[in-house]
């Protein structure tokens, strides 16, 4: 490693503590990095409690019978009876590996219980049926919307947390400054990130922690859950540094990159599944990068299968935060008025070379 790589390392190492204190001493950055994906959290959790575990305790029959069934049922505080009797509310129909939970519509038993007991006797979550006897299906908003908010939360911590503060910086000056220093636009922007990386893995671990009390993961989820957060957090910060690059105003790019994610939870499917639009719009909403992410993120948790395997939407994902970074990095400004301001250094050597010319 050369002189001035050591260099760029070194001063790397010290943007990054500096960045990272400043983000703990302003605390309103925090709490708006942090709102949408709390706010979305609690929301979609108290609608799981309600549909979920509001009701009187379920009583099942299960058919055939199913010894294995019948014990995870029974460790889950289910009560389980012979089919038919007056009491049941509840039944479990096993047919190989798929399982058909049918609840009674007038009574309205919580379900939450029988989906955990089926999860614990080795059914996938892509293989539970849960309906009532109309054949409405019992739906787990939680865990269908649950890549969403991730999503949400990372993208939150990007744009609010890295692409704010550095327009903050030019708008002071404080980027002017280091123009005028060896510094390179791609040691100061990378330097921005590992602060913030550990919000993202704050808000990675509070989803993971719910998603394994939920039973969401099979087999190897939580492998493949861990490598889209990586892929995708590299590309929400990459997109982030683009918006940073040339943006002037501060409060604008406050509130830009508050509204921003919202919007890009509706263009993922977060309030209307893409498949229910019509084809132009779902093709358009399909082909955003954050909306690849929510899907990895949603099949990952055992959700709607994706629209691309989910490696195909890992390489897209990393192409993209290759270029995005390289464009942010070619666009950055310095200065509010002067694009590329020169160094003293450049300046002198130009100087130079007229004079002995």
């Amino acid at each position: 490693m050369n002189t001035a790589s050591r260099a760029q390392l070194r001063a790397f190492a010290h943007l990054s503590v500096m960045s990272g204190k400043d983000m703990m001493r302003n605390r309103l950055s925090g709490f708006s990095m942090a709102f949408m994906f709390v706010f979305l959290l609690l929301m979609y959790f108290v609608m799981w409690l309600s549909f979920a575990t509001v009701g009187p305790e379920p009583v099942a029959s299960v058919t055939p019978a199913n010894q294995e069934v019948t014990r995870a049922l029974q460790q889950a505080g289910v009560t389980v009876v012979d089919a038919g009797s007056p009491e049941e509310n509840t039944r479990v129909e096993v047919s190989g590996d798929s399982v058909l939970a049918t609840f009674n519509t007038e009574s309205k038993p919580a379900w939450n219980p029988v989906w955990l007991a089926l999860r614990d006797a080795g059914f996938t979550t892509n293989s539970i049926t849960l309906v009532n006897e109309e054949g409405e299906v019992r739906v787990d908003l939680l865990h269908l919307n649950l890549g969403g908010i991730t999503m949400v939360g990372i993208m939150s911590v990007a744009l609010i947390g890295t692409a704010v503060p550095l327009v903050g910086m030019r708008g002071r000056g404080l980027l002017r400054l280091l123009a005028t220093t060896p510094l390179r636009r791609s040691t100061l922007l990378l330097a921005q990130i590992p602060a913030r990386l550990l919000v993202a893995a704050i808000i990675s671990v509070v989803v993971i922690g719910i998603a394994l009390w939920r039973r969401y993961f099979d087999g190897f989820d939580l492998l493949s859950f861990s490598i889209t957060l990586a892929i995708g957090s590299a590309m929400a910060f990459a997109l982030s540094l683009i918006l940073a690059a040339r943006s002037r105003k501060e409060e604008a790019t406050q509130g830009l990159a508050a509204m921003l994610p919202i919007l890009l939870l509706f263009a993922a499917g977060g309030i209307i599944p893409p498949s229910m639009l019509p084809g132009a719009p779902e093709i358009i909403m399909n082909s955003l990068p954050t909306t690849w992410f929510a899907a990895a993120l949603s099949a990952d948790l055992g959700g709607l299968p994706p629209f691309l395997p989910v490696p195909v939407l890992w390489a897209m994902m990393a192409a993209i935060a290759a270029i995005a970074f390289v464009i942010a990095a070619r666009l950055f400004e310095w200065d509010q008025s002067d694009p590329r301001p020169r160094t003293k250094i450049s300046r002198l050597e130009n100087s130079t070379g007229k004079a002995s010319s």
